[in-house]
């Protein structure tokens, strides 16, 4: 088993599936990666771009090559001394015809062998039993007279279903017999020993039978009142689609109704989703697991601490070897993972958010927050935003699971005689508060263990509701605090306690789903000061002093999460990490910034129909994603430019809820939202304000690439394992999915590592983005001969001195003999050395030093890049010296140079 060292991401889909992974496999080992990282690989929904909706686990998707294509890849990897990790996704599965547990579901309801598979309230009030489908365009009725809804015989199966938008349903054994009747069609009486499907099937084997059978169908098909009767008789009630969100009573990823939640609590559902992997691991494909969306499960510790166990088991088959397991989870800037939780770490949002915070100007961020709470009369505070959105998602589209939630705490206090006197409406408000002051995804008490954090998290919602909520609830609220602070299951009459933890279940797993769609794909998408905070995990509300506080967040990861994953890119991010760092270099001018948002705001005048927010929204994302070397007369280029950004604005738009939505496009809003990305950048009357944008474009490239080299210096040095997003190698300057989740051109990458150009010639040309490739190669192999150094190196901060002590950040990484110094700079924007190169000024330095650690005074350094040797002098290393030529230094002692595999190696005449 190859040790876990670096990973790379793979989106695999039926364009890039395991036959086209298996192709890159000897450029991914040249490079100096360790593992692939698969997205998920179960059987999915036909067409597929993500595996997320599984429709069978049991098997590997035929679509991205099946059993073959996967041990075809597997093979590959190991030639190459490479492994693999895949993510996996025991929280839901697709709500899809081709999921035979779904369809078992709606042939036989809550008889079905599947249905406690499925998250499913069946006695939730106005649903009649049934399983509520919100998939039809109109109301039920309308439908029927519009022959929407039609009989379609089956040869197999069922011998007939429901047919919608080119799918199927499967009736009921109770329906279909209906029509047997209605066709004079005599039934074998019951047998034990069949199921009413099989009597059904059996009466049809006749050709008399099967004539009568299709003479019934066509008879309910053409009759609308006849047709709601059979459809009166299924175990689920296909409805108007605006009806989900208060009726829909099964739980969902999300609010997506195509995705339903599984019960990952129940032995038989945790066997199903994870015999593919389990045995993966057995056979040695696979060497770790990601769980998607683990705060979504019903008791997130429990399940991992079953899965480590499993996990365990299945690699003792083969040789002895540790099996690495990462959760999906969003951590609040002061949060960490439960220390009870037995996983080598979360899956690096938490990393991106820290270096985001290293990277931030908070002066220059506070500029930006006035002057955007001025000009667009939202709030300065991300804060207010963020409970608007949750308020908002409550009433809107979560409403179904705050209903949800509400009747299980009403359960548990009927169980209790002095609050028999509390209404569901009462409780949906007090709760309402509750969950909108979350300051995190959620608690834990599901898991059995009420912690200490659980508590003052729980504590900081009640006050913040308080201080927010309408003070005629108070009381109710109050009475809240029982359930969720006070009560003990174990204490508690079995029925009481059984009613106790469903309710805490429903509202940990609502307040995650909540944070996800209110921040995330709502506030994120409506608070505009710079775009940079609004990313998978951030915190634009919080403020952190560094680098103090990142150098604690990296000493901590060394001692407690040393095999972590580190991230700067993901599948899910909403800019890629190189428009990010482009940002950070623009929100050091922010005054600029504003004054030209005005004045383009003045040129485009009348043209303008949007928000002052939006346009301050799609400017920034115009300069920050603009190509490095995109010239505003190459058309062709700034066509898929233009479309690019408008596919972008209009799901931005969309997420934010204001002024068009995904359940009710605004068609005039989004006309408008195009033709302004038009105006801006194809139109002829604009020609002189797109020099300005070109303009202002180029001057965020010099600075923006110095960040973006900085921040993957930074995740291929610091403690954990750095995790590469496919094609992130050159410049990232990607959007919003599906915009993030291209191909990457890996022959055009394959071609700039052979040539193998030195750092410093490439510099010049770093608009190529062959340079940031290269100080990834280069660090890469020294991950791969010194692994020692970076899977349990000490984490050294290093003290900076001098005027501009604040514009660096210096460590080092310490195991043994083996040294690496890493001094990076910060905050730099402002002072750039006017050459075009991502270099600051040598001058800026003045006197900033970085001080010694220990012994480093009797060692002569030699920079990885450069090959220039440094040696210490007594007042510490010259930050001017160190960070002349390259963007940044990373130092290892010149004694050890000829075990760096990047070094020139040294001829018997240089020895001499």
């Amino acid at each position: 088993m190859t040790a876990l060292r670096a990973t790379v991401r793979l989106q695999l889909r039926r364009e890039f599936d395991f036959a086209a992974a298996t192709a890159q496999v000897p450029y991914f080992a040249a490079l100096g990666l360790s593992h692939i990282y698969m997205s998920p690989i179960a059987t999915a929904r036909p067409g597929s771009t993500h595996g997320y909706d599984v429709i069978d686990p049991l098997t590997v998707n035929p679509e991205l090559g099946g059993e073959t294509g996967l041990a075809a890849l597997v093979d590959a990897l190991h030639a190459h001394a490479m492994g693999a990790i895949l993510d996996i996704v025991p929280n839901h599965m697709a709500a899809d015809l081709g999921n035979v547990w779904w369809a078992d579901v709606l042939a036989n309801g809550e008889s079905s062998a599947y249905a406690t598979y499925f998250d499913i309230e069946w006695d939730a009030p106005d649903t009649g039993g049934k399983l509520w489908l919100p998939w039809l365009e109109q109301p039920l009725q309308q439908a029927l007279d519009h022959r929407r809804l039609t009989l379609e015989r089956r040869v197999d199966g069922n011998a007939a279903g429901v047919a919608l938008d080119g799918n199927v349903l499967p009736l009921s054994a109770g329906s279909l017999e209906w029509l047997c009747q209605r066709g004079g069609i005599a039934l074998p009486p019951p047998d034990a020993g069949h199921t009413r499907f099989e009597r059904i099937r059996h009466a049809l084997q006749n050709a008399a039978a099967q004539h009568a059978f299709d003479r019934a169908l066509r008879e309910v098909d053409h009759d609308p009142a006849l047709m709601h009767q059979l459809l009166e008789q299924q175990h689920y009630r296909l409805a108007w689609w605006r009806s989900g969100d208060q009726l829909l009573n099964y739980r969902r990823f999300f609010d997506i109704d195509g995705l339903a939640a599984l019960r990952m609590e129940r032995d038989e559902v945790f066997e199903a989703v994870h015999a593919l992997p389990l045995r993966l691991i057995e056979n040695g494909s696979i060497d770790g697991l990601r769980i998607d969306h683990i705060d979504g499960l019903s008791q997130p510790g429990h399940y991992l601490r079953r899965l480590r166990e499993r996990m365990d088991q299945a690699a003792q088959h083969g040789p002895q070897r540790h099996v690495s397991l990462y959760v999906e989870k969003i951590l609040a800037a002061d949060e960490s993972l439960p220390l009870d939780w037995p996983v080598d770490g979360s899956t690096g949002y938490d990393f991106m958010r820290q270096v985001e915070s290293l990277q931030l100007d908070p002066g220059s961020y506070a500029v930006l927050c006035r002057a955007w709470a001025r000009s667009t009369g939202r709030p300065a505070d991300f804060a207010a935003e963020e409970n608007a959105a949750r308020r908002q998602l409550l009433r809107t589209s979560l409403v179904s699971e705050l209903a949800r939630c509400t009747r299980a705490f009403c359960r548990y206090f009927a169980d209790t005689a002095a609050h028999g006197d509390i209404t569901a409406q009462a409780l949906h408000y007090a709760l309402t508060d509750v969950l909108a002051g979350m300051p995190v995804y959620r608690s834990y008490l599901g898991d059995g263990h009420f912690t200490g954090i659980d508590r003052r998290v729980l504590q900081h919602a009640f006050a913040q509701a308080e201080l927010d909520g309408e003070p005629h609830y108070a009381p109710i609220r109050a009475l809240l605090q029982q359930p969720l602070l006070d009560a003990d299951e174990h204490s508690l009459p079995p029925a009481q306690a059984e009613h106790l933890h469903l309710a805490r279940q429903r509202f940990e797993q609502l307040s995650t789903v909540l944070a996800a769609k209110a921040v995330e794909d709502t506030a994120f998408y409506r608070y505009g000061p710079l775009l940079s905070r609004n990313e998978v995990g951030g915190a634009p509300g919080h403020k952190q002093p560094e680098p103090m506080s990142w150098h604690a967040a990296m000493r901590q990861r060394a001692i407690r999460w040393p095999r972590s994953l580190l991230a700067t890119a993901t599948h899910d991010h909403k800019r890629g990490e190189d428009v990010r760092a482009r940002l950070q270099a623009l929100g050091e001018k922010p005054r600029e910034f504003a004054d030209r948002v005005h004045a383009w705001s003045n040129e485009l005048g009348e043209r303008s129909r949007l928000p002052y927010g939006v346009l301050w929204m799609l400017l920034q994302t115009v300069l920050a994603a603009w190509p490095l070397e995109l010239a505003e007369d190459d058309l062709p280029a700034m066509r898929q430019f233009a479309d690019r950004i408008t596919e972008w604005l209009r799901k931005a738009q969309r997420e934010a809820k204001l002024h068009t939505r995904w359940t009710c496009p605004d068609t005039s809003y989004e006309a408008a939202c195009a033709e302004l990305v038009e105006d801006l950048l194809l139109s002829a009357p604009y020609v002189s304000l797109r020099r300005k944008l070109r303009h202002a474009a180029h001057e965020l490239d010099a600075p923006g690439a110095m960040n973006g080299l900085v921040a993957t210096a930074l995740r291929l040095t610091v403690p954990g394992v750095p995790d590469l997003y496919q094609g992130t190698e050159y410049w990232d300057q990607s959007l919003v999915d599906p915009d993030n989740r291209h191909t990457p051109d890996y022959a055009a990458r394959a071609a700039s590592l052979e040539q193998a150009a030195e750092p410093v010639e490439l510099l010049c040309d770093y608009r190529s983005g062959a340079v940031k490739q290269q100080l990834i190669y280069r660090l890469l192999q020294l991950r791969k001969a010194w692994p020692e150094l970076f899977s349990h190196g000490a984490y050294l901060p290093v003290a900076v001195t001098g005027a501009q002590r604040k514009h660096v950040v210096a460590f080092v990484r310490q195991h043994g003999e083996r040294r690496l110094l890493v001094v990076a700079p910060r905050l730099c924007a402002r002072h750039m050395d006017g050459s075009g190169l991502p270099l600051p000024n040598v001058s800026f330095w003045k006197n900033t030093r970085a001080r010694t650690v220990d012994d480093d005074a009797a060692c002569t350094f030699i920079d990885l890049f450069t090959y220039k040797k440094h040696g210490l002098e007594p007042m510490g290393w010259n930050i001017a010296e160190l960070l002349a030529d390259w963007p940044l230094a990373v130092l290892i002692p010149a004694s050890q140079a000829d075990d760096c595999p990047t070094f020139p190696r040294r001829t018997p005449t240089q020895d001499q």
